[in-house]
């Protein structure tokens, strides 16, 4: 008999993101950022690229077309726009601001309104005061989309006379455990320096977990109340500095996360449980990550986006910026996140069933996180982190 693996509905180029990252600008910090979140921005503009361009979104999207491409992350969307009763809240919305100079072409217009629940509005991006009140109006935009936990994703003079088009998404997630834990009580978090640092805030309960034990890492699984298959993945390395080598293995295998976190976990009495509470925020631009991933063609001078709007000359992607927030406590996961495309004219397995005995996991030295949502594949928010005293 055998455990169901779940199909990971999420791109591996943005599931490298992870490794990318985590082993270069956020090694020694902690990270989060959103998988869905940028699956879904680079999808949208997919609907507007043709010729290479459009090819090349589509293998980096892992989709064989765009039917393909839409048809999956309408599915994704739509799961996440419907609200549960006493479970989690989960929102995504999306926003197009076009300058007046051009307009969005009628199928790319319907596509991000329908699919991407991107709602266009038209701007001025010539004029320089006009341009700063575009600014803030999308930074209102982001915080009121993440309730508060994101407060701007453009910063000061990021908007030129060039720009003709700023795509947005935003996703918001509150959710609470089926299992409360207990209050925090305080002990030691050893860093993958060798050092430790002393009065972290740890959590706690008495309930049976869900936890599977590999050769190199366990895995936690924290299901929460009445969510339909969402649950927060805690992957602990053995070694108290494997996380490097976790992060290796993540970037490195696409099917990791079907061969490593199956869809049901073993229910176990457990011995000890200690988890760190913590709380991210992280934010960076995402041009040099995803190029280095294989998306080149859409920064390039060739960029092929001639099926978003219409008028003025031909465009390339100038930036894509990318910020998340994650807060984990004993009651409940609250985190968001926003990805954010500017344009700009071009010139300038299977596993064996097992009962393990009674277990410990204490996560009292750097791992990996992840929500994930069993039923779609889809990877919510992923992330890890150092030092839980650290923001």
């Amino acid at each position: 008999m055998t455990r169901d693996s779940v199909k990971t509905n999420t791109p591996f180029a943005c599931l490298q993101i992870t490794a990318e990252l985590g082993l270069g600008d956020a090694k020694d910090k902690n990270f989060v950022f959103s998988p869905y979140s940028i699956q879904l921005g680079l999808g949208l503009v997919a609907n507007g690229a043709t010729g290479s361009t459009r090819r090349e979104f589509l293998t980096f999207l892992d989709a064989e077309n765009l039917n393909d491409l839409n048809s999956r992350d309408k599915q994704l969307v739509d799961k996440f726009s419907q609200t549960s009763e006493n479970g989690p809240i989960v929102s995504f919305v999306g926003g197009i601001w076009v300058d007046q100079s051009s307009t969005l072409k009628p199928t790319f217009k319907q596509t991000a309104e329908t699919i991407y629940k991107a709602m266009a509005e038209s701007v001025d991006f010539q004029d320089e005061m006009k341009r700063k009140e575009v600014i803030d109006r999308v930074n209102k935009w982001t915080e009121e989309a993440t309730r508060g936990l994101i407060n701007s994703i453009l910063p000061e003079d990021s908007v030129q006379a060039t720009t003709s088009t700023v795509l947005a998404n935003a996703i918001y997630f509150k959710g609470e455990w089926i299992d409360i834990f207990h209050k925090s009580y305080y002990s030691t978090f050893f860093l993958s320096d060798g050092s430790s640092i002393k009065e972290v805030p740890f959590m706690t309960n008495s309930s049976r977990q869900h936890v599977t034990t590999m050769e190199d890492f366990k895995i936690l699984s924290l299901p929460y109340k009445k969510s339909r298959g969402v649950s927060m993945y805690i992957i602990l390395p053995k070694k108290k500095d494997g996380l490097w080598s976790l992060l290796e293995k993540v970037g490195s295998d696409p099917k990791f996360l079907e061969n490593n976190v199956p869809r049901d976990f073993e229910s176990v009495e457990m011995r000890r449980l200690e988890i760190p509470k913590f709380k991210i925020a992280y934010g960076f631009e995402a041009n040099e990550v995803l190029q280095a991933l294989g998306l080149n063609a859409p920064f390039s001078d060739e960029a092929e986006l001639d099926e978003m709007v219409s008028g003025g000359s031909r465009r390339k992607i100038s930036k894509v910026r990318h910020k998340s927030h994650i807060e984990v406590n004993e009651k409940e996961t609250e985190a968001a996140a926003v990805t954010e495309i500017s344009d700009d004219e071009v010139g300038f397995s299977s596993f064996d069933d097992y009962i393990p005995p009674t277990v410990d996991f204490v996560a009292n030295h750097p791992f990996m996180f992840m929500v994930r949502d069993d039923m779609t594949g889809v990877v919510l928010f992923m992330g890890h982190v150092v030092n839980p005293l650290l923001d």
